[in-house]
């Protein structure tokens, strides 16, 4: 086998509240050394930055598809690609754009448009951790081996991700994790002003945030700088408590999507991202240039005691933060010795359960754990609109003869439950994917793919794409699939 590099094309798309743009990144792929070794992305350059476009709406609760679509395309071609071209990638809706009505139609449509195997992804906790690192704050983690915070403030929420160094990293995601990420609807673009810095649209969190603070905001209404220097201010205070906590703020608490940590952190280091988030520490000119509450959001953070503390750190990235996360930081490669299906690839949007608590059951309760799983795909997916479903399964248990044998005579029997001909990928932590699929294809006659070195969750969804590095590995994305509320 040749270990000489390989490359693949990468394309991110970041549709947000406020902007919509677009990068093209070429990863590097190498295999070290030895036999036993599996690829890795050692390098992603970044070769075509798309305009920053504002997002196309229709009225205030719909996406303008179509001109998201051309604007794509139109990235697309300046980047003089064709969607065959594309390897991999990332759609990311964010913001108050992912609870739009039509947000999950939007993102298969560009997905669709874009190339095969472009992901179509959302929701804030991978926001947070995509935006960590493409504005660099992960890197800074990983060399100086501590703790960095990313506070991305976008148009419609603020997401945080706590990065650690580690020094025992191995494989994958060099010298840094992700330790936690914190997220709160909060953003610059929470109030929109239209002529005479008119009150065009309010979201329902600035709703919520004047009702606290007790003045009047109602689209039609001028309000007075105080009104809106107060209401920015509040915002400030939110996103300064949603790192400092806990404890937090009841406020906080009420605007936080999802839950929040129990213990608080102490970064030796604070970056700032996103479209307001890029304007921490400089001085607008004119405040309401956007039009909207992002310049007044940024001088309160800048202004602000708490934030003047902080070690804040320059980013790499500011307002392509998040994009460029999304076009070099989604994919992963499995490892190099798995069982594949001859026609089988590419894969997209395939659902994963997960089956835990595999290693140390035996006989019907193991059975039990893989029925379990399968039950929830025939629950939550409709298998007829399908081409395939997945099982992870986060400990095999020893990697002996006997063991995985066990394990593959369960997963024949739990596979015997399910209604359609689907086929199937099994996904494991460790490298035992080849014995394991060479074990399962002499029991069972279904479309078999089997993976390992890759740790995806219950309810996340793969794409995998053709097989590299002489057939030894398949680049695979990860996602989460998450719209509405």
């Amino acid at each position: 086998m040749s270990d000489r590099p390989e490359t693949l094309t990468s394309v991110g798309i970041d549709v947000g509240t406020t902007t919509t743009h677009a990068i093209v990144s070429r990863l590097r792929v190498e295999t070290p050394p030895g036999g036993a070794a599996s690829p890795e992305i050692t390098d992603r350059e970044v070769f075509h930055r798309g305009t920053v476009r504002e997002t196309p709406l229709l009225d205030a609760e719909t996406i303008d598809v179509d001109r998201v679509a051309a604007l794509v395309e139109r990235e697309l071609e300046a980047a003089d690609l064709e969607p065959a071209d594309i390897d991999t990638g990332a759609v990311i809706v964010t913001g108050e754009t992912a609870r739009r009505e039509n947000a999950e139609p939007l993102v298969h449509r560009v997905a669709a448009d874009a190339g095969q195997f472009v992901a179509a992804t959302a929701g804030a906790d991978l926001e947070a951790a995509l935006a960590g690192r493409g504005s660099g704050a992960a890197a800074r983690a990983a060399e100086t081996n501590g703790a960095v915070a990313n506070v991305d403030v976008g148009g419609g929420t603020t997401n945080v991700a706590i990065f650690e160094g580690r020094s025992d990293s191995g494989r994958g995601r060099s010298g840094v994790r992700v330790s936690e990420t914190r997220c709160l609807d909060v953003g610059g673009r929470l109030v929109r002003f239209g002529d005479e810095r008119r009150v065009a649209s309010i979201s329902p969190p600035a709703r919520l945030l004047a009702d606290a603070l007790e003045v009047s905001l109602a689209v039609g209404e001028q309000p007075d700088d105080p009104t809106l220097s107060a209401l920015a201010e509040a915002m400030a205070d939110r996103i300064v408590d949603l790192l400092e906590g806990p404890p937090f703020d009841p406020l906080t608490r009420e605007l936080a999507i999802g839950e929040l940590p129990d213990e608080p952190v102490a970064p030796d280091g604070v970056v700032f991202s996103g479209g307001v988030g890029r304007l921490v520490g400089s001085s607008p000119n004119d405040p309401f240039a956007y039009g909207d509450l992002g310049g007044l959001l940024a001088a309160s953070l800048s202004a602000h005691e708490t934030v003047r503390s902080w070690p804040l750190l320059e980013p790499a990235e500011d307002i392509r933060a998040t994009v460029v996360g999304a076009g070099t930081e989604t994919t992963a490669l499995s490892g190099r010795t798995i069982s594949l299906e001859p026609g089988l690839l590419p894969l997209r949007n395939v659902p994963v359960a997960a089956v835990a608590d595999v290693a140390d059951r035996e006989g019907d309760a193991l059975v039990a754990r893989f029925e379990a799983a399968v039950s929830r795909l025939e629950d939550f997916h409709d298998l007829a609109a399908l081409d395939a479903v997945a099982l992870a399964i986060d400990d095999v248990g020893s990697l002996e003869y006997e063991r995985v044998q066990t394990v593959a005579g369960a997963l024949e029997d739990a596979l015997e439950a399910l209604s359609r001909p689907v086929s199937i990928v099994v996904v494991t932590r460790q490298n035992c994917a080849k014995v394991l699929g060479q074990t399962l294809r002499s029991r069972t006659d279904r479309p078999l793919l089997v993976l390992d070195e890759l740790r995806p969750a219950d309810g996340d969804y793969l794409d995998v794409g053709e097989p590299m590095a002489s057939r030894e590995s398949v680049p695979v994305v990860v996602k989460t699939l998450a719209f509405g509320d």
